[in-house]
């Protein structure tokens, strides 16, 4: 792409007719304009692919976006722009393509990857068109500010969730997840945005050393966000703890579709063998996996009286997921879990409230509840439901302590996707446990911590037992929400709006 540097605005009154035309870019110069802008976004495209999901390599995060913001200098003209868009896209799916594993469709590539390439699009375009207006240093401001935005955004009108944010990529990263339980994924994002912006600012402004103290400050903000985590994750966890059992099936829908009905069969045997098991090794609450089996509609209500009967004579809450198939052509499902409590009572029937997209079960959406159990205060939900931090608000609000998510993955996003629920629990302040088949089941108290894991994908019994804390820890992202950083981003944009009218005011 060649693109020649964008034009200055006229100082003087002399009209565009009779203003001298500007040399031609040699042929040569403009050749070699175009190998670099290339090489640039080539450059661009690998780093966003590296990062986030498997074989994320997660500081590659941090400096993903400066050859797109260096590019986005370049651009004068909507061709180019739009290549930037198709460069930006490439990137998105080829980090998309590496979650592609049986039985994910790769149709699944492309709507997943283009909200978030469209998203960071608009935000570089954004970002450039105030650098023109305002300057190095608001550039430097306005990226953070209109990345926090777009994650927020993402999260709150998109069906994908956090999936596609910048925190999305440092799941791994405890320290700086911390930040959730202080200003949630956005901020998170608007932290992660002032390297690159002031990456960018160094590489491409024509005189860095004017800036240098913009520069330090934005480094020393993230330096200042990493202790902070770093003093936070030791902690101590409040209050007693309760012993939860995750229980895992190997069976489920496949691209062969369901199962047979003598594998179902065997399938539930199995799954009640392990929540007797679990009972046995001290488990107060076994939780199953997602959809762990199936049942035609007048065959629940066999599978509902014997899941009260073994929790009643266990003496153990039971989280019995499962689904009930309300058609098979095409495939529609009743996606739930009944919840009984020791003696065998109904605590709660819950239907998953955010279905991925093209995902054939129904849409849940009765009010969230919390329940006061002799251990503690407890919530629940089905695994893409705490891909959305609403939901985890949601639950810290009506005084949950822990929170029980049947889940069901594939290996593409394992352990990726359970490390992406812990962030919920760091928002919201609530110990999480996660139940997955083909994934990793994981407990972890408030602070994210590991409390026990187990991956669906080595040779174990299939059973995690671990003890969780059952007090839930106050955070200022429960109380608050996106408010805060949603309210800097706009004071940085409207201070540079401002600042904007004030220099095109006639002097």
């Amino acid at each position: 792409m060649t693109a020649p540097p964008p034009a200055t605005s006229a100082t003087s009154a002399t009209p565009a007719t009779a203003r001298p035309l500007a040399p031609a870019t040699p042929p040569g110069r403009a050749v070699a304009d175009g190998v670099a802008t290339g090489a640039i976004l080539a450059l661009g495209i690998a780093l966003v692919a590296l990062t986030g999901n498997r074989w994320g390599v997660a500081p590659l995060a941090w400096i993903a976006p400066v050859p797109f913001l260096l590019v986005a200098r370049r651009a004068a003209t909507w061709r180019h722009r739009l290549v930037l868009l198709a460069a930006l896209m490439a990137g998105a799916s080829l980090q998309i393509a590496k979650v592609v594993t049986a039985p994910v469709p790769v149709a699944l590539i492309i709507p997943f990857a283009a909200p978030t390439a469209l998203t960071a699009w608009l935000v570089v375009l954004g970002v450039e068109a105030l650098r023109r207006r305002a300057g190095e240093v608001a550039a430097l401001l306005a990226f953070p500010a209109l990345a926090a935005l777009g994650d927020v955004a993402q999260y709150t009108l998109s069906p994908l969730g956090v999936w596609g944010t910048a925190a999305q990529t440092q799941v791994g990263d405890l320290a700086l997840m911390q930040l959730a339980a202080l200003v949630g994924v956005g901020g998170i994002g608007f932290v992660m945005a002032l390297v690159p912006a002031a990456l960018a600012l160094v590489l491409g402004a024509p005189a860095p050393g004017r800036h240098a103290r913009a520069v330090v400050a934005a480094f020393a903000v993230v330096a200042a966000a990493y202790t902070w985590g770093a003093i936070r994750v030791f902690t101590p966890a409040p209050g007693p703890t309760v012993t939860v059992a995750a229980v895992v099936t190997d069976l489920g829908l496949s691209s062969a579709g369901l199962p047979t009905p003598a594998e179902l069969a065997v399938n539930e045997d199995v799954l009640f063998a392990r929540t007797r098991a679990a009972a046995g090794r001290g488990a107060r609450v076994v939780v199953w996996n997602e959809v762990a089996t199936v049942v035609a509609p007048d065959d629940e209500a066999r599978l509902i009286a014997r899941g009260a009967a073994t929790a009643r004579d266990l003496g153990v809450d039971l989280i019995m997921a499962y689904g009930v198939v309300l058609d098979d052509a095409p495939l529609s499902l009743d996606n739930k879990y009944v919840w009984f409590d020791e003696r065998g009572g109904e605590v709660e029937t819950y239907r998953k409230h955010h279905p991925v997209p093209g995902e054939p079960s129904l849409t849940g959406t009765a009010p969230l509840a919390v329940h006061d159990r002799p251990w503690g205060r407890a919530a629940g939900a089905i695994c893409f439901d705490y891909d959305f931090p609403a939901m985890a608000r949601a639950h810290a609000a009506l005084g949950a302590d822990v929170v029980l998510v049947p889940s069901s993955d594939w290996r593409g996003i394992e352990p990726y996707h359970t490390e992406m629920a812990r962030v919920r629990g760091l928002e919201a302040g609530v110990s999480l446990v996660r139940s997955t088949r083909w994934g990793a089941s994981a407990a972890y108290d408030a602070f994210g911590r590991t409390r026990a894991a187990m991956s669906a994908f080595e040779a174990n019994d299939r059973i995690m037992v671990a003890d969780v804390p059952v007090a839930r820890v106050e955070t200022v992202y429960a109380q608050l929400g996106d408010t805060p950083v949603v309210g800097l981003s706009l004071v940085i944009l409207l201070g540079i709006a401002a600042s904007v009218r004030r220099r095109a005011r006639p002097r």
